[in-house]
């Protein structure tokens, strides 16, 4: 062959080699689909048990903050919900919501992890954790202030009001973890946090009792780290963690190796300073937790008893730095599941973490726009529905239902018929509504280019139209 192929085309095809699949054809195909029911033919999943009556989640002892965490945290941003009763809509499901709590705390779960813009959050979250000892469980929430005051610009005394609120909502005289919400940069530290005295407040609460660990939760590159590291003691810091993202982080991370973003990069920074680290999006946003098929068969040839959730758990909680690895339970199997895994944690050696990485550059070589649903982004000024252009799209690549018009037949006619129809679904909120204002770029925790994906998106739909 004279055509030069990359080193993750490379990858692909010695992967499709080993697991023996029919033809090259077929399995470039496979490999593209990240939402395949079913598992590769011949390879199916050992399901992992549930944890033993009265068994517990593995701890780590952390002498800097004082106190012992279970390896797992709840993340209460995707709790379950149900519709609400004049049919538009929906609401947290508070009986669900108690029940998972209540299976969690029994397991020895004691983080768990909620925020004033995760809509009604903590006071769902609050109202289940309530019912148990104080001292059974660790509440973390955050100062969420993305727009108080005049012009949008985050005031001391919405932050105070906000606080306030938090704590009445969570019914706790103290919250154990309080992050500032999302700081990306030293510039959006400044706005928010330094100049207007929110950082100072927050501190005068830890001094009074009221917050027991102050950190933050970080979206930026590899450069602004180190900076707002600097700019006072943190206890702990939350960033985005998991094997795809380890090497680079998908989105707009910038041109030049300072302006990168690596899961990796982030994790080594934290460690040097001894800062324990709080991983977010292990499986980014659910999305590794719904691989291709072809993926699936790789991996339970490897961990025949390790779901591809699994797999992103143990790769997080496998590095020693990890205080708690988050994940955004949004059902009762889900949250068994991941009891099991960390009941007795078996941690990968470097050989599978290495072996990961083969796993996520077959992975990133699909087109997907590597949106997470958090609707950070939202409301679009335009009407914009973003996340839902995003999954449409998504689900159509996943599927392989994105129509080629230059491959004009049935199959195209079929593909060509779903796929208009999920974007004519949309109606006003549609991609082709995008006006570039740019409203959403800087809301993005995954940095997307949320303006560009949109246009590639109404193009490809004007083109098969």
């Amino acid at each position: 062959m004279s055509k030069k192929i990359t080193r993750r085309e490379a990858i692909k095809d010695m992967f499709f080699v080993g697991v023996g699949l029919a033809s090259a054809g077929t399995l470039m195909q496979a490999c593209a689909s990240r939402g395949g029911s079913k598992a590769a033919a011949g390879v199916s999943f050992t399901p992992m048990p549930d944890a033993p009556e009265g068994s517990k989640v593995d701890t780590r002892r952390w002498d800097s903050l004082g106190c012992e965490l279970s390896l797992l945290g709840l993340g209460c941003m995707r709790l379950p919900s149900i519709p609400n009763a004049n049919g538009r809509g929906s609401h947290l499901d508070q009986e669900a919501v108690n029940a998972m709590i209540d299976y969690a705390i029994a397991h020895g779960v004691n983080y768990f992890d909620t925020a004033p813009a995760y809509g009604e959050s903590e006071v769902v979250t609050g109202n289940a954790l309530s019912r148990h000892p104080r001292e059974s469980y660790m509440i973390a929430t955050k100062m969420s202030n993305f727009a108080f005051g005049p012009g949008n610009s985050p005031t001391l005394d919405g932050a105070k009001e906000m606080f306030e609120r938090s704590l009445k909502n969570l019914q706790v005289d103290y919250v154990d973890f309080l992050l500032c919400h999302a700081v990306s940069s030293y510039s959006e530290l400044e706005s928010r946090f330094l100049n207007n005295g929110v950082l100072d407040y927050l501190k005068e609460q830890k001094a009074a009792g009221r917050i027991k660990h102050l950190g933050f939760s970080f979206h930026g590159n590899n450069a602004a780290l180190p900076k707002i590291l600097d700019a006072s003691e943190w206890d702990f810091v939350q960033i985005q963690l998991n094997y795809v993202d380890w090497k680079e982080i998908d989105g707009d991370s910038g041109p030049t190796e300072s302006e990168k973003a690596a899961s990796e990069t982030l994790y080594n920074t934290l460690v040097e300073r001894g800062i324990p680290v709080l991983v977010m999006e292990p499986v980014k946003g659910g999305a590794l937790a719904n691989v291709s098929d072809a993926l699936k068969a790789r991996m339970a040839e490897r961990h025949p008893g390790l779901s591809p959730a699994g797999n992103a758990l143990t790769f997080v909680g496998s590095l020693p730095g990890v205080m708690v690895t988050l994940s955004g339970m949004s059902n009762m199997d889900q949250l068994k599941e991941n009891v099991a895994l960390f009941t007795d944690f078996k941690p990968f050696d470097q050989t599978e973490m290495d072996y990961m990485q083969t796993i996520a550059d077959l992975y990133k070589s699909n087109v997907h726009v590597p949106c997470t649903a958090c609707s950070y982004c939202m409301p679009c000024p335009n009407g914009v529905d973003i996340p839902g252009n995003f999954k449409v799209f998504n689900t159509a690549s996943d599927e392989l239902r994105i129509p080629d018009p230059t491959h004009p037949g049935k199959e195209f006619k079929q593909n060509r018929k779903v796929f208009l129809k999920a974007f004519k679904d949309l109606g006003a909120g549609s991609a082709d509504a995008c006006i570039d204002c740019n409203a959403c770029l800087p809301k993005c925790p995954q940095h997307i280019r949320i303006p560009d994906q949109l246009h590639m998106i109404s193009d490809l739909v004007a083109k098969v139209r």
